[in-house]
């Protein structure tokens, strides 16, 4: 009995009926064919206390009448079955074929694998395309040859990173091959106090296993010359040397010298470097990696107002993180990293601050990065911020009172000094002349006398003799933030509900036109939002896209809410909702920014909020759902 039989006994119960039709949907397969299953099961059953009987109008159903019996077939059929491995998902397929097909070694003619996973042609055809589309990314190709089948075609170094980046998880399970490679390389590691984080290093186990395996298929990673010749200057090709050597005498392969040299572009695109590195070779920053970290934390300052020009100590990470990540961009290497979607969800102005900064990258290296690399970044950058929430940042005071100009004077001396560490500037005028004030210039308003006038700013009454609680009272509003409210960030003016377009650059245009029209933005609002779309990825997956300017411009913050009546393709994602942000052209505080940043990151993820947005389109039920999750936020991010 094949394995289509068993899934049609796995269906069918003898409680319900099933119709032909219903049976052919799960199995894949024609009603014709089904039909002739069921007779085909029938006589084999025949004496195994079992039938499939029939109703019309109705469907089939499996009749019990000999349980015992019945027990005994089954068993004796499942374990026959359960040493065969067929995939029962188009996803579980997906990964089959992708294994079957980089271990053929010649042509695969597809009636014979149509019939070997007892899927129609039409089930193979779909299941083709989706690994056509996934080896893409690696440069390999399905060859179709006429009267031969299909084969893939591609180099071996991109082979390796492919079936790595598909087998990896799998590998893991009770492979004793892969146990005896880990102590291998934990061994050689800890001789040479050479370290790699805990997922570098499975990722590096995976990779030496899949080269054993490929070698003994007489499968070998071609290299350049000009590489070559430099291999013997590396402390990473000595420590690839030594884990060669002894993988050759666990499992009796040779490891020729271009096989080391992959080893050893591993271990370099891997490598943790220390700020004081006790190794015996030196750690270089070159000027390249310098002069990119400049102009990273230029962009980040550009887009966000955030000054980290200075931060010696996030320099100096950034410019440690970018060597090995130089090596892993000349091989194409990608780095996955277990934490990512913590990262978007945890620290989403930190991922946000490192996509914008990695186009530098991007632009300089001509790749794009994925969302792994970029949330390795982010670490970087949430660490910044959390010094930054230390510092006080110093406020603008404009101090009335309506004594004369040397009693105000006086005054404002006295605030100076004794709040130096708290005041950036601080101004004295009396309350006629608040008509005259740009209010823009200043955070708070001091008074000594009432101010009956509408100000948009806060106003703190104070004595002119300063008194013990006085100062308390003034320490406590200058230590105070700002916090982000919903309302502040999304206008109903700003939330557009059914928008019936059907490309990326439709959606674009039309949301930025919209926004320059409704803020007075000029023409480079659009065109500074497709300079950054153009250089980075901004759909946000769970159907969302976050776009936004690639250089501040607005003097507000505040979000565009788009919401489509069917899903656009953006960047190889399917979108519904279109987030444009756009971030006020002034200097931020940390928790200002990162309530806004965390609350909207929360809602986006979230995949009920998100359907239940797509499906509601409602601006009320989105502002309410969004207040409700910045409630659930920290009170101190």
């Amino acid at each position: 009995m094949d394995r289509r039989k068993r899934q049609i006994l796995d269906i069918l119960s003898d409680k319900e009926y099933v119709t032909a039709q219903n049976l052919a949907q799960q199995i894949q397969v024609g009603t014709k064919t089904i039909r002739n299953l069921l007779k085909e099961m029938n006589r084999e059953m025949e004496a195994c206390g079992g039938a499939i009987l029939s109703k019309y109008g109705v469907g089939y159903y499996l009749k019990i009448t000999d349980k015992e019996k019945f027990e005994t077939f089954q068993r004796k059929l499942y374990s026959r079955l359960s040493d065969e491995y067929l995939p029962g998902t188009s996803e579980e397929r997906i990964q089959y074929l992708l294994e079957y097909l980089f271990n053929s070694p010649s042509y695969v003619k597809l009636d014979e694998l149509s019939e070997s996973l007892f899927i129609s042609k039409r089930t193979l055809t779909a299941d083709l395309k989706e690994v056509e589309q996934y080896i893409k990314q690696f440069n390999i190709k399905v060859i179709r040859k006429p009267n031969y089948g299909i084969k893939l075609e591609g180099g071996e170094f991109d082979a390796r990173l492919c079936i790595a980046s598909f087998s990896g998880k799998r590998l893991h399970k009770g492979n004793q091959s892969m146990d005896e490679i880990a102590a291998c390389v934990s061994s050689v590691l800890k001789s040479n106090d050479f370290t790699i984080t805990g997922a570098s290093y499975q990722n590096l186990v995976v990779h030496l296993y899949i080269a054993i395996s490929r070698i003994m298929e007489c499968h070998y990673v071609p290299l350049p010359k000009e590489h070559m010749e430099k291999k013997d200057d590396s402390l990473e090709y000595q420590i690839a040397t030594e884990i060669a050597r002894s993988l050759q005498t666990t499992f009796h392969i040779t490891f020729p010298e271009t096989e080391i040299f992959y080893i050893a572009i591993h271990l370099a695109g891997k490598k943790i470097i220390y700020p004081r590195d006790e190794a015996e070779q030196n750690m270089i920053i070159t000027q390249e990696i310098n002069d990119l970290v400049t102009a990273m934390l230029e962009r980040v300052y550009d887009l966000f107002k955030f000054d980290f020009r200075n931060d010696l100590e996030l320099r100096m990470i950034l410019c440690q993180h970018l060597v090995p990540l130089s090596v892993r961009i000349k091989y194409d290497m990608n780095l996955k990293n277990p934490l990512l979607r913590d990262v978007k969800e945890k620290f989403c102005l930190s991922y946000t601050m490192a996509s914008n900064g990695v186009t530098v990258i991007n632009e300089h290296f001509h790749v794009l990065l994925s969302e792994d690399e970029i949330a390795y970044f982010a670490f970087a950058f949430a660490l910044a911020l959390e010094r930054k929430k230390s510092e006080i940042q110093k406020k603008n005071i404009l101090l009335v009172c309506s004594s004369g100009r040397g009693s105000a004077k006086l005054l404002q001396y006295k605030y100076q000094s004794y709040f130096k560490d708290y005041i950036n500037n601080i101004t004295a005028c009396d309350l006629g002349s608040l008509y005259k004030v740009d209010f823009a210039d200043y955070d708070y308003i001091f008074t000594t006398v009432p101010i009956t006038v509408p100000v948009p700013l806060p106003i703190l009454e104070v004595q002119y003799f300063l008194d013990d609680n006085d100062i308390v009272n003034v320490k406590k509003v200058l230590c105070s933030e700002k916090t982000s409210s919903v309302m502040n960030y999304y206008e109903k003016e700003m939330f557009l509900p059914h928008l019936k377009l059907r490309t990326k650059e439709e959606v674009l245009r039309c949301m930025c036109h919209f926004v320059m029209e409704e803020k007075n933005l000029p023409q480079e609002f659009y065109e500074s939002v497709l300079k950054r779309e153009r250089l980075a990825k901004t759909a946000f997956g769970n159907m969302v896209a976050m776009p936004h300017v690639y250089k501040a411009i607005s003097q507000e913050t505040f979000v565009c809410v788009g919401i489509l009546d069917e899903p656009v393709d953006w960047g190889g994602q399917k979108v519904r909702a279109v987030f444009l942000v756009s971030i006020a052209n002034k200097d931020h505080t940390s928790v200002e920014l990162q309530r806004f940043y965390q609350m909207t990151a929360a809602f986006l993820l979230s995949q009920k909020e998100i359907q239940d947005l797509v499906k509601k389109q409602d601006y009320d039920a989105f502002i309410e759902a969004m207040t409700w999750i910045e409630k659930q936020l920290p009170k101190e991010l």
